[in-house]
């Protein structure tokens, strides 16, 4: 029994020395710097990337590696196959920099120099760029115009649309056209003429500063002259000396006939009397939209639109908002527009439904990117540059409002960069790889 517990003693010993020369011939292997076989994590030199703001790159140059395409974790530094699956490892170029210090990144981000990289810096061959279809496109700077895209209806129909002509300032008639009701008119013609006391003595006026070397003064009475009904050509007449009693005359706004008429030579008329009413062959056309009140205060009354109808696809209606009406519901928090618009196509009936446009309000000197650049992730919105150097890096950004196909930039961006439309998602995944792949190489071990 002695015997026997001596042997396995003694094989236990034997056992515990050979393990101890396994495992320290394995450190040994583990400390030493790895060959050109294939690794799990890029070379040692390549630098961290934190998440934007934290540093920038700089200095960069180019690391030629050997990744797995079913395995993104073997790299090799050299051609070969994967030991997990037995396939190619294929080519990179990535772009390899150095990180500046946090007080430097710190001072880069207080000057706001340049945009900040949320990702490692890559640099793709030109065949490969070719094949994945990558597409690029400027940051624009400049001013926008809000589009409100919604749908309307049509609620009424008038048979016969009418424009209302009547004289800008109240007086006495001195002239009338002699087109009855039903008669041809042109856009253009003169239907009528006031003469104003009103409009006399700022004609006096005007020409009193011209001539005393009041231009200033001169050029503000220009626009009540406008108002009163003196076109170009008449103000002109006075800075040459015309005797300050020329009379507003009132043109015909559009091609049409005469559908009233009313008023004598020598009548007293008042600003916003009926004279004309133009009748045309097209029909007046009102539609009803809802506007959502994110947008409620882009709408005014005037503002230009255009409409188009399923049953009219290559036809394109243009018109006007004739009334914004207060807002409506507290469940749909909508605003209700009424709209205008001129169309002698007999096929629009009542009750038809329509996409509408309406031209808004003006945004100035937006930053903007075609909204199709924008990658929308769980740690927020960003975009891929492409670098002077034709590297590629995203870059983290905060967003406005969407703008027809334009996303509005509202931080992340200077307006003078080049943004990737086409192919962005690959490039930032692999952007992303490799930042983690670098944050790898980076972190010390322990045996």
């Amino acid at each position: 029994m002695n015997t026997m517990k001596i042997t396995a003693l003694c094989a236990l010993v034997a056992l515990a020395a050979y393990l101890a020369g396994v495992y320290d011939r394995a450190d040994a292997h583990s400390r030493a710097r790895p060959g050109p076989a294939v690794t799990l994590a890029a070379e040692p030199s390549m630098s961290p990337v934190a998440a934007a703001g934290n540093l920038a790159l700089i200095d960069v140059d180019e690391e030629t590696s050997y990744v797995c395409p079913m395995h993104s974790h073997v790299v090799s530094d050299h051609e070969g196959k994967c030991p997990i699956c037995g396939m190619d490892l294929v080519k990179q170029v990535v772009a390899r920099g150095a990180a500046s210090s946090p007080d430097a990144a710190h001072e880069h981000d207080a000057q706001q120099a340049e945009p900040q990289p949320s990702g490692a810096a890559i640099l793709i061959d030109p065949a490969v760029r070719n094949n994945i279809g990558v597409r690029v496109a400027k940051v624009v700077r400049g001013d926008l115009r809000r589009q409100i895209r919604t749908v309307g209806k049509i609620s009424r129909i008038d048979p016969t649309a009418r424009r209302n002509v009547s004289p800008p300032v109240a007086g006495t008639l001195m002239a009338l056209s002699d087109k009855k009701e039903g008669d041809r008119v042109s856009s253009g013609e003169l239907l009528f003429s006031i003469g104003s006391d009103e409009l006399f003595a700022l004609q006096a006026e005007y020409q009193a500063a011209m001539t005393g070397g009041r231009r200033d003064e001169a050029l503000s009475l220009v626009s009540r002259l406008s108002e009163f009904g003196l076109d170009a050509g008449q103000i002109a007449q006075l800075q040459n000396g015309a005797e300050p009693t020329l009379p507003a005359q009132v043109y015909a706004p559009q091609d049409g006939f005469v559908f009233i008429r009313r008023g004598e030579v020598g009548m007293a008329v008042t600003d916003g009397m009926l004279i004309y009413s133009l009748g045309t062959n097209s029909r007046a056309i009102e539609v009803i939209a809802e506007i959502y009140e994110t947008q409620w205060g882009w709408v005014r009354d005037g503002q230009e639109a255009e409409m188009r109808v399923k049953s009219f696809p290559d036809l394109v209606f243009t018109g006007r908002i004739t009334r914004v009406e207060p807002p409506v519901g507290y469940t749909t928090r909508t605003l209700e527009v009424r709209l205008r618009f001129d169309s002698g196509e007999e096929g629009l009936t009542q009750g038809m439904f329509s996409e509408v446009q309406i031209k808004g309000e003006l945004l100035a000197d937006a930053v903007s990117v075609p909204s199709e650049a924008v990658i929308r992730t769980q740690s927020g919105p960003r975009v891929v540059l492409r670098r002077d150097d034709g590297g590629f890096v995203p870059v983290a950004v905060k967003l406005g409002e969407e703008i027809g196909e334009r996303m509005v930039i509202v931080s992340g961006l200077n307006g003078d960069e080049t943004v990737v439309v086409s192919g962005q998602f690959l490039l930032d995944s692999e952007s992303n790889r490799l930042a983690g792949l670098a944050r790898l190489s980076a972190t010390p071990h322990t045996h």
